[in-house]
């Protein structure tokens, strides 16, 4: 299978970051993965990079953090970001005016979404 785009995936869950680079991939997408947005950082280095998917809440440095990182790289500044929340979140709306995130994603979809969002952010 001839991988085409390449997306990155950020979430501290070693679980979350298995199923899910498991998902993509067997779509025929390429994963690059971090475990937080700082580790995330080192993937920014110009390469080709199509989507990103990150996680609200991890250590070292958060999504919406990363976010203000990606938008500040030239390379990456129009790319695609898909930020999971957890549904219970209350300031959805704000999160999303504030994130510079291109899509907000319930956490507890992702399994079920992530494949639709790819192609619709993609294709």
């Amino acid at each position: 299978m001839a991988y085409t785009n390449t997306i990155l995936l950020v979430d501290d869950s070693e679980i979350i970051l298995k199923v899910l680079s498991f998902m993509i991939r067997k779509a025929g997408y390429n994963v690059l993965s971090a475990s937080d947005g700082k580790k995330a950082l080192k993937f920014l280095d110009g390469g080709n990079i199509d989507l990103a998917f990150t996680d609200l809440n991890m250590p070292e440095m958060n999504g919406i953090e990363l976010i203000t990182e990606i938008r500040r790289t030239e390379r990456y500044r129009f790319m695609p970001v898909v930020l999971f929340i957890d549904d219970k979140e209350k300031e959805r709306k704000t999160i999303m005016e504030t994130s510079g995130a291109t899509m907000l994603l319930d956490k507890n979809d992702i399994k079920e979404k992530v494949i639709s969002t790819i192609k619709t952010m993609l294709d």
